[in-house]
């Protein structure tokens, strides 16, 4: 399913399918109803209305007719479900219709005029577009009823996916770093006894002393990874304990101190935090592969007569 809809999607049908000329010529006929030529131009118009940013002109015209089949094989999946769902009585009514556009024009700050505008520059009636609004909805009721309610995923299955995946949960180690960069070693040794004495804390001093980032933020680095430090930047951390400032060191000739504010050691990712991300990759891959075979169950028991 992912393959034909991605394909679909990356390749823009050419101006020569959209001519004033169409007629409604019968490209495929499934167990006796037709799909005509006017549909599916329909369809690759309602494609090429979703990209604005694609040269027409540079895609072969062997890979746009190819394109044209694959959208092709994708109405006739839809009817083939359509059939289905009048088999099972699945219904969509002119209401759900109505709501389910309302929604597409708040998610898209669309008024009712720039709504029709872009139907217009997608070459789609009003009519066409609810026709293919109804079908997805149905679409997506007779694989909620055939496919998705019969997908299981067990803990068994969460479990042995991170155990053997584990390298896709890994993550670095971190510190939570806060800097003071002043002129000078020296200088930055005075720094740090004048802090160390309370005289003043690492924020305030980092406020009026630092020429380093972030100064009027008290130096705040928020987390950088370990690995990503300079040698001479770990040279200083080592050792230290949350909370802790370092010895004076020197960076690119000027005098440098750090507060250890956190520490996030490495390793990998708890499952607890990645089942639910877990669950739904083994998920989607067995609706992949369910909705293939409900799909193939279904051609395979209809007469099917392509001729474009």
């Amino acid at each position: 399913m992912k393959k034909i809809l991605l394909c679909t999607l990356l390749i823009i049908f050419s101006q020569q399918f959209v001519s004033a000329s169409l007629v409604n010529r019968v490209v495929a006929l499934v167990d006796g109803k037709s799909i005509t030529l006017f549909e599916l131009d329909a369809r690759m118009r309602h494609l090429i209305g979703l990209f604005d940013d694609v040269d027409i002109s540079q895609i072969p015209e062997s890979q746009l007719r190819q394109t044209q089949q694959q959208v092709l094989q994708q109405m006739i999946n839809d009817l083939l479900l359509k059939q289905e769902a009048e088999k099972f009585g699945i219904e969509v009514t002119q209401r759900e219709i109505s709501n389910h556009i309302e929604q597409i024009k708040i998610e898209n700050n669309f008024t009712k005029e720039q709504f029709e505008q872009t139907l217009r520059q997608q070459g789609l009636t009003r009519e066409v577009f609810e026709d293919q609004i109804k079908d997805s909805i149905i679409r997506q009721r007779v694989l909620s009823m055939m496919v998705r309610r019969k997908i299981v995923v067990t803990q068994d299955e969460i479990k042995a996916y991170y155990q053997n995946n584990i390298d896709q949960f890994a993550q670095e180690k971190q510190v939570h770093l806060k800097v003071i960069l002043v002129p000078t070693k020296g200088h930055a040794q005075r720094v740090r006894e004048e802090i160390m004495a309370g005289r003043m804390d690492f924020n305030s001093a980092a406020q009026e002393f630092s020429q380093g980032p972030n100064a009027d933020e008290g130096g705040d680095l928020g987390f950088v990874a370990w690995n990503r430090l300079a040698s001479d930047w770990r040279n200083a951390l080592t050792g230290m304990t949350q909370g802790d400032i370092s010895q004076a060191f020197e960076v690119r000739g000027a005098g440098a101190l750090l507060k250890l504010v956190e520490g996030k050691s490495g390793g990998s990712i708890p499952m607890e935090e990645v089942k639910d991300d877990i669950r739904e990759i083994i998920f989607d891959t067995k609706l992949d592969t369910r909705y293939d075979e409900y799909i193939q169950g279904l051609r395979s028991n209809a007469v099917i007569d392509i001729r474009l």
